[in-house]
């Protein structure tokens, strides 16, 4: 079993809700290129807490892939004698993988998690829509809230190209005595098998 590294980032801000984190599973072919800028990716194995200054931490973490074979493929029963034999060629040049990933976040009183699986050859991410006869998952939802806090307008999207996608979950936080507040949380997925993310926002 491999035991994942810890970072520490210090990080300015209340935009991050405390205990919100972030679980991924993941992987990185050898072909693909990695996304540019100051997009913090993490590598396969490998965790990052981020620490506010006011104590409210978020935890990165990555996995390890999960390559689709051709034993997968040959498995679908949902293909045809025909899709198997080009998906069974693609898999093979381009190196298709599957990942799962959870972000959740915890409040005084609740947790809100998304979730879900997205495929990728180095050159293309997908999630929720079909390509090479593999379709990916997105689900948002509330794990538990207690009395007399509530949970409502708990909604999901997705965006983005063939490069990279991002799956938001959106959610109202009512507390007894106060206004009601609206949070979100967003990760993306890239071509390469990284994803990044942060913790919930106040939106």
């Amino acid at each position: 079993m491999h035991v994942p590294t810890f970072r520490r980032i210090r990080v300015t801000g209340f935009g991050i809700l405390a205990g919100s984190a972030l679980m991924l599973c993941s992987g990185l072919p050898a072909h693909a290129s990695t996304p540019q800028a100051a997009i913090d990716l993490i590598a396969p194995g490998e965790s990052r807490m981020y620490e506010s200054t006011d104590g409210i931490s978020t935890v990165l973490s990555l996995g390890e892939p999960v390559a689709v074979t051709a034993e997968d493929i040959a498995r679908d029963s949902g293909l045809s004698p025909r899709a198997k034999a080009e998906l069974t060629a693609a898999a093979a040049y381009a190196g298709v993988s599957s990942n799962h990933w959870s972000q959740f976040a915890t409040g005084a009183a609740y947790t809100q998690t998304q979730n879900g699986t997205f495929y990728y050859n180095g050159s293309r991410v997908w999630v929720s829509e079909s390509y090479a006869g593999y379709r990916g998952s997105h689900a948002c939802f509330t794990n538990y809230v207690v009395w007399p806090w509530s949970i409502s307008n708990v909604a999901k999207s997705e965006w983005g190209g063939t490069g990279s996608r991002s799956m938001n979950c959106t959610w109202n936080v009512g507390q007894p005595g106060y206004l009601t507040t609206s949070w979100g949380m967003t990760a993306t997925v890239y071509s390469n098998g990284t994803i990044s993310g942060a913790g919930a926002t106040r939106g």
